[in-house]
């Protein structure tokens, strides 16, 4: 299923990161594209709200990798930006973590294209505009809808 929703505020794509969250069950890998600024950390700040995490808690884990927060689900997230594109020699700090709970992933952009193929994943890309952003999701699981 294919998604394109507009933002035109911080608050609107918090609340849109919170719309996916409530619709969670707890092993998904969520995957989030954008240029820096775009709002990927507002976004994942929506997701962990829906999962009963304090949003003030969320910051992004630029400079160490990852972040664990408890909540109805575990949320690990991760940010890519410092790794880049990693070669496909170097194992990826992701992999250890699937299964483990919800992942939320900023820079996915970084990831080898298998990751975007795995069956529980969400793909989330966010396109600054002018004054808006354009949020796309796709996924394959039949009870994300956010119509």
């Amino acid at each position: 299923m294919n998604f394109t929703l507009l933002s035109s505020a911080p608050e609107k794509t918090l609340a849109l990161g919170r719309r996916l969250g409530r619709l969670l069950r707890g092993d998904e890998v969520v995957l989030v594209r954008g240029e820096l600024g775009a709002g990927k950390t507002v976004f994942i700040k929506g997701l962990a709200a829906a999962l009963d995490i304090p949003v003030g808690e969320v910051v992004s884990p630029s400079y160490v990798l990852m972040n664990l927060y408890s909540g109805k689900f575990d949320l690990y997230h991760f940010d890519l930006y410092r790794l880049g594109l990693m070669p496909a020699e170097v194992e990826n700090p992701v992999d250890e973590y699937i299964g483990a709970g919800v992942l939320a992933v900023e820079w996915a952009q970084y990831l080898a294209p298998d990751y975007f193929a795995l069956p529980n994943t969400v793909d989330v890309s966010i396109e600054a505009e002018e004054n808006r952003r354009r949020i796309t999701m796709s996924t394959k699981l039949p009870y994300i809808s956010l119509k």
